[in-house]
């Protein structure tokens, strides 16, 4: 496993053991297979998930023909993993995936499981297929986060922006960025709430972050895809090259082209 991915496993009524270098989350989508890990057995059908961390051994055994399951493979060198990790104030190697654990997905996760693995059969060309694969599994991770952030304190909850979820938010729009009627919808906030939270949890306006996460990714695609740099303007909202060349320069310091020299260099280092 080369980068972090989503990815369709079908099961069919096969079995096996597995342990992986890396974490895993699996989602239950058509049929059912029974698990079983250090925590007991389980059974994964739609609407039921599963955290395994690194090194944690799990037997399986598919229930029936159409048995298929949704997989999230995660790289925990991914940069963009790193960058969920600091929005969200979650060090998510020792929170999230410290320990396996059985989960039932909240109503409002179903559709990303249709969406998700409606989106993994679709015709893609290779590179456009890594790329949706590297995003859905990011969206699973930011919604996951979520799900654990939401075990603490209420309190705190209502005096903070939730980040992955604002994240989350943010991502499934990158070629239309939403304006701050659209954020404060989706965060359930008064406009004028979700400033001032944006403003003391991150020190910058809401348009301000959401120009960080789009240059984030712009990063990410110069540094670790040969995607052309239009394409990518395009993808995040630019009206073009020049457009999107002037923000990221004046965030970075550098160009698009300096910033994709500079981390081919520093892949072959």
């Amino acid at each position: 496993m080369s980068q972090t991915q989503a990815r369709c496993n079908r099961i069919a009524r096969s079995a096996g053991e597995h342990c992986h270098d890396y974490p895993q989350l699996m989602l239950g989508w058509r049929g059912a297979m029974d698990y079983e890990f250090s925590r007991g057995s389980q059974r994964l059908a739609l609407g039921q998930a599963a955290i395994l961390p690194v090194g944690e051994t799990h037997h399986y055994m598919g229930r029936g023909d159409d048995s298929e399951v949704l997989v999230i493979d995660l790289d925990r060198d991914d940069p963009c993993l790193t960058s969920l990790e600091q929005s969200c104030e979650l060090a998510l190697r020792e929170s999230l995936f410290a320990e396996p654990r059985a989960l039932t997905l909240p109503p409002t996760l179903m559709p990303m499981v249709d969406y998700t693995t409606g989106q993994l059969r679709g015709r893609h060309t290779p590179q456009q297929a890594a790329l949706i694969n590297h995003q859905l599994a990011l969206l699973f991770v930011s919604q996951f986060s979520q799900l654990l952030g939401e075990e603490g304190p209420g309190a705190r909850r209502r005096e903070r922006l939730p980040a992955a979820a604002l994240d989350a938010f943010i991502d499934e729009r990158l070629d239309l960025p939403p304006d701050n009627q659209a954020l404060a919808e989706a965060m359930n906030l008064g406009q004028s709430q979700l400033h001032l939270l944006c403003q003391r949890q991150f020190g910058v306006t809401p348009q301000q972050y959401v120009l960080q996460r789009r240059l984030q990714w712009a990063r990410y695609w110069l540094c670790q895809t040969t995607r052309p740099v239009g394409e990518i303007a395009l993808d995040l909202g630019f009206a073009d090259v020049s457009t999107f060349s002037r923000a990221f320069r004046r965030r970075t310091g550098r160009s698009p082209s300096e910033e994709r020299r500079q981390g081919s260099t520093a892949r072959m280092s």
